[in-house]
């Protein structure tokens, strides 16, 4: 195969890998494995409640920046294929308009070869990096060579904007369905949360009647969900953790079946620094 040709492939190839990811991102889903937070919130067990009071929280939507992580393990059907196992998407935002978020986890080259085809097969990506930064949107597929890939449709960014972890986050504890049972104070890591466990009936119920449209079309989807528990920074409201399991459909990923959500915000205002990868001097521009 020539110069030419292989370069071609695997612009395609990123390029679906690429338009694969802005649509898992936001799909929380697990069976789940737990992050040192929730690994120790977890071993609480508590009744199933009623529908709830109204839970004070502040929206995580005015911080300057953050880090946040998502869990999927999702069980069911992806397009009609047999689909079980995780993605796990890890972000990081600053204060200058600059984000990164890592992918990593067992579906990363299913789903990529379901979007893509054959072509997928020149890869085998071990995680896949989306940068945005003001010069623009770049993906790296980190392989045995890492490809960088500047996308030509600067509208991407809006996706990344809606399905990152702090996006899902939000919407999973808006006013419209943030409404539970407080279950006591927990000491986690030195610091004091408030645990909260949330009706799924409820959740569902209220999600489905949301006036926010993400959130509504989220909940449509639904046949079910369990009861979930939540965790707020007893000093400073924020929503730290989300831990809820659903059943249904969730039409960006064509998914149908069980999928477990594991969200957890773990920096607050920390501004982490984020800096573009060497291969993405030189980007490849489909």
């Amino acid at each position: 195969m020539n110069r030419s040709k292989k370069i071609l492939l695997i612009s395609l190839s990123a390029a679906a890998i690429a338009a694969m990811l802005f649509l898992v991102i936001g799909v929380a889903a697990p069976a789940f494995t737990k992050s040192s937070f929730l690994s120790i919130a977890a071993s609480t067990t508590t009744p199933t409640p009623l529908p709830g009071d109204v839970i004070p929280l502040k929206s995580i939507a005015g911080l300057s920046s953050l880090t946040a992580q998502v869990t999927i393990d999702v069980n069911g059907l992806i397009n009609g294929e047999r689909a079980r196992g995780d993605l796990n998407a890890v972000v990081a935002t600053n204060d200058q308009d600059e984000s990164r978020i890592t992918v990593t986890g067992s579906l990363l080259g299913d789903i990529a070869a379901q979007v893509g085809g054959s072509l997928v097969g020149l890869f085998t990506p071990s995680s896949v990096d989306i940068y945005k930064v003001p010069e623009g949107n770049y993906i790296v597929v980190n392989s045995l060579i890492p490809v960088c890939v500047k996308p030509a449709d600067s509208a991407a960014t809006g996706v990344l904007e809606d399905m990152s972890p702090q996006s899902l986050l939000s919407m999973l504890t808006s006013s419209d369905v943030a409404r539970g049972k407080f279950v006591g104070q927990e000491t986690i890591n030195g610091a004091v949360y408030k645990h909260y466990v949330l009706n799924g009936a409820a959740f569902l119920a209220a999600a489905q009647k949301s006036s926010n449209p993400k959130l509504k079309a989220f909940g449509k989807g639904l046949w079910k969900a369990e009861d979930a528990d939540l965790y707020v920074d007893a000093k400073t409201g924020y929503p730290v953790a989300f831990l809820g399991s659903f059943s249904g459909a969730y039409e960006p990923l064509k998914f149908e079946g069980d999928f477990d959500v594991q969200v957890e915000l773990t920096g607050i205002n920390n501004d982490p620094p984020i800096t573009l990868p060497k291969s993405c001097n030189k980007p490849i521009s489909p």
